[in-house]
């Protein structure tokens, strides 16, 4: 039986600082967007898309609220938040990509979108494909196209750029591995408009140097449950490796252009054997001799001709406003309204008071739960007092005294951040 050598270039673990360093995504839904079955589907499709490094079972209820993921995102080592919401009066769906934990906060607007499933219906050949898919074990390579060059572009178009880059782990030339990468995210820009054109493909690659016959024994290697080619018909070798009439797949050689055939390094697994003798110490003189396979990988270079396949979702989205925070600061930019110096002033002066305001319940807060533990103290210190004089205390009395909770202490802070919850899904971009 051949002993297969473990591959440790490919299987080595990451460390937890390399763990630490790769962007990781947590996409929801709230409000009304709960009720949209059309959104929700393209929520799961948006997850599927940003695999491996995101919530891909996340499940929402209808009880809560944005500030429940904001403090779940820190434990969960979240770095970038994608929150679909949908606006009750006008119907409009937006898209907020916050960078966590301080933000901030670019909100788009979703112009149009297509499902995976609306993607796939309308390709004669579609590619079938799931969640636990292995083109899906590694993050997609993101190619942006139509954005200014960073030198000459503006400070919304900078930040727009840099936000989806970080939500992507960087690809270095030299160690990443070209067989790894086996997606594409597009985001192409239309200079005219602003609008940003979202398209998801997975990659095909079909080897172009070997004839037909060949390259059904090549991928029988890798799909088990397909059968041999009947072999009874032909004479000789050659009749299978120089065949003219197939060149792998392809009817003619004008079908595969010449732009989409490169070369690409693969490890080949080629089976050796070393006879080596072992002796019997227990026979008397005797030899017995055994045959031991091993398993070794060899780097060759084949051409192939590269191939997109769109897998979807499609989406369309106009940038509405940049703010500070986790959609909770004040707005740096807007594409529809413009403020002078002395609106921006009046701004700055009301965030100001509110974020005072803000520090003052907290202090009130900590010292109402402060003099309520002095209390509960008291209250524990009376009681043993009591039980050592001799005097009954009651179960019913310890548990109410322990179980005795003031909610006015937290009537301010809490009314305050629900309103700010309502106001992020009702308002009118």
């Amino acid at each position: 039986m051949a002993r297969r050598r473990q591959k440790k270039r490919t299987h080595v673990k990451k460390s937890e600082e390399e763990l630490k360093n790769i962007p990781k995504s947590m996409v929801i839904h709230l409000g009304t967007a709960l009720e949209n079955h059309t959104l929700t589907q393209l929520v799961k499709d948006t997850r599927n898309m940003m695999q491996p490094h995101t919530a891909i079972r996340l499940r929402e209820r209808k009880s809560n609220k944005l500030k429940d993921f904001v403090v779940m995102a820190g434990p969960l080592g979240i770095t970038f938040l994608m929150v679909f919401t949908q606006n009750e009066k006008t119907g409009s769906t937006h898209l907020r990509l916050s960078s966590m934990p301080r933000g901030p906060t670019i909100s788009f607007k979703i112009l149009e979108y297509s499902l995976c499933k609306d993607v796939v219906r309308i390709q004669r050949n579609p590619k079938s494909m799931s969640t636990s898919s292995p083109e899906f074990l590694n993050p997609p390579l993101l190619v942006m196209n139509g954005f200014t060059n960073p030198k000459d572009a503006s400070p919304e178009e900078k930040l727009v750029v840099t936000m989806f880059q970080n939500m992507f782990p960087p690809i270095s030339p030299i160690n990443t591995n070209v067989g790894t990468i086996k997606r594409v995210l597009l985001l192409n820009r239309d200079k005219e408009t602003g609008v940003i054109e979202l398209r998801h493909y997975v990659i095909e690659t079909k080897l172009v140097d070997v004839s037909k016959n060949i390259k059904k024994l090549i991928t029988i290697k890798s799909h088990l449950n397909k059968k041999l080619p009947n072999l009874a018909k032909t004479k000789d070798v050659a009749d299978i490796i120089l065949d003219p009439y197939a060149q792998a797949g392809f009817t003619s050689d004008s079908e595969v252009e010449e732009e989409s055939i490169v070369e690409v390094k693969e490890d080949d697994a080629l089976l050796t054997r070393s006879a080596t003798k072992k002796h019997d110490r227990g026979d008397e003189g005797g030899e017995q001799g055994e045959d031991e396979a091993e398993v070794e990988e060899r780097t060759i270079k084949r051409k192939k001709a590269v191939k997109l396949t769109e897998i979807g979702p499609r989406m369309k989205l106009g940038l509405v406003k940049i703010e500070e925070g986790v959609c909770d600061g004040k707005v740096l930019y807007h594409t529809q309204f413009k403020k002078t110096k002395a609106e921006m002033n009046k701004l700055e002066q009301k965030h100001a008071i509110r974020r005072k305001e803000k520090e003052l319940r907290k202090k009130q807060q900590a010292e109402n739960v402060a003099k309520k533990n002095e209390k509960k103290l008291a209250k524990k210190q009376r009681r043993e007092e009591r039980k050592k004089a001799g005097e009954n205390v009651s179960e019913s009395e310890e548990s109410s005294d322990d179980n005795d909770i003031d909610m006015g202490d937290l009537s301010d802070s809490s009314s305050s951040e629900g309103e700010n919850d309502g106001k992020l899904f009702d308002e009118d971009d």
